[in-house]
């Protein structure tokens, strides 16, 4: 059923990694016979299934499924009839033949990963051991999910929010946290993130060590490997980043109740603003975003610190609407 095509192709697809070509060789085959549309709809979902948890945080793969569906023009629900749960027992068969083929055996495990989520709320915070030995914590309204034990090669888990990161070594283990814009890989070493999702701006300081950021695309790409000492910031609306050198001491100080904005725009500290007391902030004067703080910020209340923004550029003027949780910049 499957010796007419390229089963490199069929890899692509299932990785959604195929060329506009490729898409059009599939296109063709699948128009071939029926059971070559069943066959593959089988075989993407046994692959599904087996990583579920993974393809579950990559939003474009599922798109671009979508749209292929959409051009071969089957619906999902021809997932469900009997011929095709036939198929779908050597689809599964297929897709562990591929996996091996390819050296790509390990995203699929016969055994069922069970993973665990810890989330905190405002004002809260969790340190949590990892079963390599690895300490996270976790800042307030962040999120964090691994699993129980990690696989044979590496050790993913995923970051919703800021925390800082002490990785156990391992140098055959690489230690990979996927925060949705992209993944930062490490072997052993000291770091902390702030991917808040609600944040224009992404932050990964490297405190000890050496980490690399890879681009969340099929290609990998790796964007930037820091050293001791220095940031990362990642604008997720426009692609662009920067790494500047920063005081890791100063950016792990939320772990101490503060927080602390060094050289900041009145931009990036709306932002951190915005996450701390759950305000909306509107700049409607936007020659005010380059203005430069440095701040501190322990128990201060968000009108004291509007207030001190005040002082610090008299430019600057502000109305809050406590009843809607508004502040307006101007």
């Amino acid at each position: 059923m499957i010796s007419d095509i390229n089963n490199i192709l069929l890899i692509k697809y299932l990785r959604n990694e195929l060329s506009e070509p490729e898409q059009e060789s599939v296109l063709r085959w699948l128009g071939d016979k029926e059971e070559n549309k069943e066959f593959l709809f089988g075989l993407k979902e046994a692959y599904l299934l087996s990583r579920w948890e993974e393809l579950s945080t990559r939003s474009q793969a599922a798109e671009g499924w979508k749209n292929m569906n959409e051009r071969i023009g089957q619906s999902t629900e021809q997932l469900k009839s009997p011929r095709l749960r036939k198929v779908m027992q050597y689809a599964a068969a297929a897709v562990v033949i591929f996996m091996i083929g390819f050296g790509l055996h390990d995203q699929i495990s016969t055994e069922k990963i069970v993973y665990n989520t810890v989330e905190t709320s405002t004002g809260e915070q969790s340190t949590l051991f990892l079963n390599d030995g690895t300490k996270v914590k976790l800042n307030e309204n962040s999120k964090l999910i691994y699993p129980t034990g990690f696989n044979s090669s590496s050790r993913n888990v995923t970051l919703h929010g800021e925390a800082y990161f002490e990785v156990t070594h391992d140098t055959h283990k690489p230690f990979l946290v996927n925060i949705g814009t992209y993944t930062v890989k490490v072997l052993g070493t000291k770091f902390n993130i702030d991917a808040y999702p609600e944040q224009v701006y992404v932050y990964t300081s490297l405190k000890e060590g050496k980490i690399q950021v890879v681009e969340n695309t099929p290609e990998s790409k790796i964007v930037s490997e820091l050293k001791p000492g220095t940031q990362l910031s990642y604008n997720k609306r426009t692609g662009e980043y920067f790494v500047k050198e920063v005081d890791t001491d100063q950016v792990t100080d939320w772990m101490n109740g503060r927080m602390v904005i060094k050289r900041q725009t009145l931009e990036e500290v709306v932002q951190r603003l915005e996450q701390k007391y759950h305000y909306t902030i509107n700049i409607q004067n936007l020659q005010l975003n380059k203005l430069s703080y440095n701040i501190t910020i322990d128990k201060e209340s968000l009108e004291e610190i509007l207030s001190n923004i005040h002082f610090i550029t008299p430019q600057v003027h502000y109305s809050i609407n406590n009843k809607d949780k508004m502040v307006i910049l101007k």
